[in-house]
């Protein structure tokens, strides 16, 4: 079969597009105290470490709370320790790769 040299395009081979339009609404207006807390927040607690805590009670606050600042507290009791031997050694590497760099 020999490719046709003619082209028959017809209206009804082109697909019409419509775009949504959004409007864009300006944030509300925060005076400068809240603009500076929400800049804070947002810089240093980027996932609101707060939220996990609302509704605990308090031993369970006291475990997140201790799992949030030792994270090792939370994967530990689920390692796998066939693992370990992987683990030392791509630490070895990283180790080996990073101090050089920070001598210079």
């Amino acid at each position: 079969m020999e490719p046709s040299t003619s082209s028959n395009v017809t209206d009804s081979d082109f697909v019409e597009i419509q775009l949504d339009v959004h409007e864009v609404v300006p944030p509300p207006h925060m005076s400068t105290i809240q603009r500076v807390k929400t800049k804070f927040k947002e810089t240093f607690f980027p996932d609101d470490p707060m939220r996990q805590f609302k509704g605990q009670p308090c031993n369970r606050k006291l475990i997140l709370g201790a799992q949030y600042f030792f994270p090792i507290l939370q994967w530990l009791p689920n390692y796998n320790f066939k693992l370990l031997k992987a683990d030392l050694i791509s630490g070895l590497t990283i180790a080996s790769l990073a101090i050089p760099q920070v001598c210079h």
